[in-house]
C-alpha cells in the first residue's frame, strides 16, 4: 500500500520546484547577458598595478586608464593628434604658444564647455592646477614629475582656461597635463601627501571618460558600465568586462567558447596567436600591428662585474637574437639596436650593430682577463661570471627568451640563474626601487614623442632619497648623454632633436646600460561581430576609442 504523502512533502517539493526553476532561469539570464550586444567580455594576462594616473606603471594599466579618462589631447590610431577636452591645440601659428622673455614659453589652454567628472561634478581647470600642486610635493610618491619640474607655474584664468608658464621651452607642452578630481582627493592630499598611493582611488578612481569602473575583484575582473556624465558621444556598448585569464590556451578556449568577446594586447604572445590563427583563422579577426614597446635587459650598473662597458658588449655579442626573433617569433618581431624604434622620427639606423659573434665575446672577456675556470665558468680575482636575470612569472614567451640566453652565455663561459617574480612585485618592487641583483627583463612603451630623459638622466635614477622616481632603472650615469637628454624636449624644432637623438643612440649603444633585445608586435584576437577595435602599436592603448566599440548588426 503506497504511504500517504504530507501536505508539508508537497509543500517543500514546491519550494524546490520553485527555487530550481529560479535557478535556470538565472542561469539562462546570466547565459543571455554574456552574449548581449550591449556588453562585451575581455580577455587579458595581467592585472593593473593601480588605476590612479600618477602611479601607475604597467602597460595593462593605460589600457584601463584609457576606459576611464579621456586627456586633453590625444593620439588615434593613425598617431594623429586631436583636441579632447581642449577647444584646440596651441601653436605657435595658430596662436596659444608664446615665447617670453629669458627664455620662456607660455601656452594657454580652453577646456571645451559642460566638463564633468563622473560624479556630475564640473571638471575645471581647478583639477588642473591642483593636480600640478600634487605632482610637485616631493611628499608624494609619484613615478615621474620630469614634465611638471619644467613649469614655472599653473594659473586658473577661469573655470574653462588655464595657462601654464614653462620655465623654458618645451617641445612636447601639448602632452601629459595630468588632471585630479580636486574636490575629492583634496582631503587625502592635505592630510597625508605621502600615502596618496595606498588611498582607495587607486582601486576604484573617479574618471571623466566613457565609463565608471562598478567592481575590480582581484585576481579575476575589473568591470565597467557606461558613464552617465561622460561629455563624448554615448558608448555603444554599455557595459565592458576585464576579464583575468591567465595562460594563452585559456584565452583562446574563452574566445572560442564565446566567454569572452576579444583578447587584449595583453594577453596573447606571438607564438601562441600565431598558433591559434591557424586552427582559427576563419573564426576571428586577428591583429598584428608593428609596436613600439621595446623589449630589453635592463643591467644593474651598480655591480662591480657590470660596471666593465666590455664585459656588457661581450655579452650581446654572445646573445643570438636574431635567432632567437626566428624560433620563438617566426621572424615576425624586429631584433633592436637602440631604445627608439624604426617608426620613431629621431631614429638613428646607422648606429653600432652587435651581431652574434661567439668568438668575438670569448676573446673580449679574455682580453679583460676572464678566463676559463675548470667548471665550465670564467673567472677572475677569485670571482665568477655568474648572474641572475629576473622578469614577471607566468610568461611563457619572457621565460623561452631567458632560456635561450642562459644557453647562449654558457657557451662563452657566462653562468645566468632565472629568477622570477609575480607581475606585481617585479614591477611595483623589484624594478621600481632597483632590486635586482643584475639583470630584469621588461618591456619599455614608446610614443611617437618619447625621447632619453625619463629613461636615461642621471636625476632619473630611482633612489631611496628621490621616493624611487624616475625610470633610469639601470642606474646609467653619461655625462655627455646627460645632456643631450636635457636638451632634447627644450628643442622646439624636430629637425634640431633628430640630430641630437641620433648622437644620443651612438653614445647609449657603445656604452649598453641596457641590452636591446626586439620591438614587439601589438596582438589582439576579437570575435568577428565586433567592429572599431583599432589597436595602436602606441603607448595609446586599444581602448582609446571604446565609446565607438560595437557589434555588428544582424
Amino acid at each position: 500500500m503506497a504511504k500517504k504523502r504530507s501536505k508539508k512533502g508537497f509543500i517543500f517539493l514546491g519550494i524546490f520546484v520553485v527555487v530550481f526553476i529560479f535557478a535556470v532561469f538565472l542561469a539562462l539570464q546570466k547565459n543571455s547577458s554574456l552574449n548581449s550586444k550591449d556588453q562585451i567580455v575581455v580577455g587579458f594576462a595581467q592585472e593593473p598595478d593601480s588605476l590612479h594616473p600618477l602611479f601607475q606603471q604597467m602597460a595593462v594599466s593605460t589600457e584601463m586608464y584609457a576606459l576611464l579618462f579621456e586627456d586633453l589631447v590625444e593620439y588615434d590610431n593613425n598617431w594623429k593628434l586631436y583636441p579632447r577636452l581642449a577647444e584646440s591645440i596651441p601653436s605657435l601659428e595658430k596662436g596659444g604658444v608664446e615665447k617670453l622673455s629669458g627664455n620662456r614659453m607660455r601656452t594657454t589652454w580652453k577646456l571645451k564647455e559642460g566638463l564633468k567628472w563622473s560624479d556630475g561634478w564640473p571638471l575645471t581647470a581647478h583639477d588642473f592646477v591642483f593636480a600640478h600642486e600634487v605632482i610637485m610635493d616631493n611628499r608624494v610618491p609619484v613615478v615621474s614629475r620630469d614634465r611638471d619640474e619644467r613649469i614655472q607655474k599653473i594659473e586658473a584664468k577661469d573655470d574653462r582656461t588655464f595657462v601654464v608658464t614653462w620655465k623654458q621651452p618645451y617641445a612636447y607642452y601639448y602632452l601629459g597635463h595630468s588632471f585630479l578630481p580636486k574636490h575629492v582627493l583634496e582631503k587625502d592630499f592635505k592630510e597625508a601627501p605621502d600615502k596618496m598611493d595606498q588611498s582607495e582611488y587607486n582601486r576604484k578612481p573617479l574618471g571623466n571618460g566613457a565609463y565608471v569602473l562598478n567592481e575590480w575583484k582581484p585576481g579575476s575582473y575589473l568591470s565597467f558600465s557606461s558613464n552617465p556624465n561622460y561629455f563624448g558621444e554615448k558608448p555603444s556598448i554599455n557595459h565592458v568586462i576585464y576579464n583575468v585569464v591567465t595562460g594563452g590556451n585559456t584565452l583562446e578556449s574563452e574566445l572560442v567558447s564565446g566567454k569572452i568577446k576579444a583578447i587584449s594586447t595583453v594577453g596573447l604572445n606571438l607564438p601562441q596567436a600565431l598558433g591559434f590563427e591557424e586552427r582559427k583563422r576563419n573564426d576571428f579577426n586577428f591583429y598584428y600591428i608593428d609596436g613600439m614597446v621595446w623589449e630589453h635587459v635592463d643591467v644593474n650598473l651598480d655591480d662591480p662585474i657590470l660596471k666593465e662597458r666590455g664585459v656588457r658588449q661581450a655579452l650581446l655579442y654572445g646573445m643570438n637574437r636574431v635567432g632567437m626573433v626566428e624560433k620563438l617569433f617566426s621572424g615576425k618581431q624586429a631584433v633592436s639596436h637602440s631604445w627608439l624604434p624604426p617608426k620613431h622620427y629621431g631614429y638613428n639606423p646607422n648606429v653600432k650593430k652587435y651581431p652574434y659573434d661567439p668568438l668575438k665575446a670569448e676573446q673580449i672577456l679574455e682580453d679583460l682577463g676572464w678566463k676559463m675556470g675548470s667548471s665550465g665558468v670564467r673567472e677572475k680575482d677569485g670571482k665568477k661570471l655568474e648572474f641572475t636575470i629576473m622578469t614577471t612569472a607566468d610568461n611563457k614567451a619572457r621565460s623561452d627568451v631567458q632560456q635561450l640566453i642562459q644557453a647562449d652565455w654558457r657557451k662563452i663561459g657566462v653562468k645566468l640563474e632565472i629568477k622570477n617574480q609575480p607581475a606585481k612585485v617585479f614591477f611595483g618592487e623589484t624594478v621600481h626601487e632597483r632590486k635586482f641583483q643584475h639583470f630584469a627583463m621588461y618591456a619599455w612603451v614608446n610614443s611617437p614623442q618619447s625621447d632619453g630623459e625619463s629613461l636615461w638622466t642621471i636625476k632619473n635614477i630611482p633612489s631611496k632619497e628621490n621616493n624611487w622616481q624616475g625610470q633610469n632603472n639601470p642606474g646609467w650615469r653619461n655625462e655627455e648623454a646627460n645632456k643631450i637628454d636635457i636638451q632634447v624636449p627644450v628643442t622646439l624644432e624636430e629637425s634640431k632633436r633628430k640630430e641630437l637623438l641620433s648622437k644620443e643612440q651612438e653614445i647609449w649603444v657603445e656604452d649598453l646600460p641596457a641590452l636591446p633585445l626586439f620591438w614587439r608586435v601589438d596582438i589582439s584576437v576579437t570575435d568577428k561581430e565586433l567592429e572599431n577595435w583599432k589597436p595602436t602599436g602606441t603607448d595609446t592603448p586599444v581602448t582609446w576609442n571604446a565609446e565607438s566599440w560595437k557589434y555588428k548588426m544582424l
